[in-house]
């Protein structure tokens, strides 16, 4: 017989929720924190007990990935292109071999940077 009601999540342990914080803090220092949990995805809750327990904290911000992409492949883009200048190759081949490696790198660099979890 199917039913409508959600299922509750099974959780291995019970967690002993007892104890209340309050924290004071300025304007400026909440919108700060604010930001913080904005970027890691976390309600204030479980922001406080992963900073207790000392976790890394990653931020995930889509507009922040898709803006450094966009930034770099405009800057790839050009380089390239003066790269592949035929004047550029007369006037220092070795600087425009060491630009193209240059230029892979940064890109390796930032997909790395955008793949870390």
């Amino acid at each position: 017989m199917p039913h409508n009601r959600k299922t509750r999540k099974v959780r291995g342990s019970i967690r002993d929720n007892s104890r209340n914080l309050s924290v004071r803090m300025t304007e400026e220092q909440y919108q700060r924190l604010r930001q913080y949990m904005k970027l890691t995805r976390l309600n204030s809750t479980a922001y406080f007990c992963s900073l207790i327990r000392g976790d890394d904290f990653r931020g995930r911000s889509p507009k922040l990935n898709h803006a450094l992409h966009t930034s770099v492949n405009m800057i790839y883009s050009n380089v390239r292109q003066i790269a592949r200048h035929q004047y550029a190759k007369k006037l220092d081949t070795e600087a425009v071999a060491k630009l193209d490696f240059l230029m892979d790198k940064l890109c390796e660099e930032v997909y790395l940077l955008a793949a870390q979890k």
